[in-house]
């Protein structure tokens, strides 16, 4: 068969709950030639009896021993075979249109190695909802990075030539796995994201990135990464201000949050929920 113009990759470890839905979003999805690869992470709930269930062409599953999500990112990077590699997270869902834009994104702009979009975030942990988009060009988002992650890793889609240059996800990165791998592709690749949200991304207490690390943990690697960002990006030394600013962020009321996001550069509209 030929090989897919895109790569859409799930890993996912006890995910009952969503899993399906993540993976018929892929399937739903208005591009041809495309490919789902899930790597099921040593799952133990039924998970991969979910998966092994489905039943359609497109879907490859591999099933491994518990490694870890970083290992797992890398593992289905190197099993991808399409010409774009497209992250999804196992609790989140894809728009139709998604890849579709995203892979005409990347055709026509052969510079560009990355492309995230917007997210339809629900955030059950702040109670809130809101459609967020991140910074638009390459410079903006790379200024950005010093401040905050500047895009989604459930809406990005990168070129699969990157791992010819030595560029992968870090089995060895305990968290934040996204943003190191990031910061090492915008050294070399420009980067955008599509001003539209392109996934439903379901913030939660019992999602890897909350139920692996502390807060603490999180922004001290977050704030250690950020700095790396300015470095790497040749950002004015007196941005080194916002890495340090993290340890304060967690201690502030969540309207305070939303205030300091959009002060940052991140656009987010409020959705209106429907009453009884």
């Amino acid at each position: 068969m030929p090989k897919p113009r895109v790569t859409a990759l799930i890993t996912v470890y006890n995910e009952i709950r969503w899993i399906r839905y993540a993976v018929d979003s892929l399937l739903d999805q208005s591009i041809d030639e495309m490919e789902v690869l899930i790597i099921d992470d040593g799952s133990d709930d039924g998970t991969g009896e979910a998966v092994d269930a489905i039943i359609d062409s497109r879907v490859r599953v591999i099933h491994a021993d518990r490694m870890g999500r970083a290992a797992a990112l890398s593992m289905a990077v190197h099993e991808a075979n399409g010409k774009y590699i497209a992250n999804l997270d196992a609790d989140d869902e894809a728009y139709p249109d998604r890849l579709a834009a995203q892979v005409e994104f990347l055709d026509s702009h052969p510079d560009h190695a990355w492309v995230g979009g917007g997210e339809d975030r629900e955030d059950t942990q702040r109670d809130e909802h809101y459609v967020r988009l991140y910074p638009e060009n390459d410079a903006a988002i790379r200024r950005m990075a010093v401040k905050c992650i500047p895009y989604c890793h459930s809406a990005i889609t990168f070129r699969r030539d990157v791992l010819e240059e030595g560029l992968n996800y870090d089995p060895k990165q305990p968290f934040l796995i996204d943003f190191e791998f990031f910061l090492r592709v915008a050294t070399k690749h420009k980067v955008a994201n599509l001003q539209i949200p392109v996934v439903k991304r379901r913030a939660h207490s019992k999602s890897f990135f909350q139920r692996s690390f502390t807060v603490s943990a999180q922004n001290k690697e977050l704030s250690r990464l950020c700095r790396v960002a300015r470095r790497q990006f040749g950002l004015p030394i007196w941005m080194e201000c916002y890495p340090l600013a993290r340890s304060i962020y967690p201690m502030l009321p969540n309207r305070l949050k939303h205030g300091l996001r959009k002060t940052l550069g991140l656009g987010e509209t409020a959705v209106s929920e429907p009453t009884n």
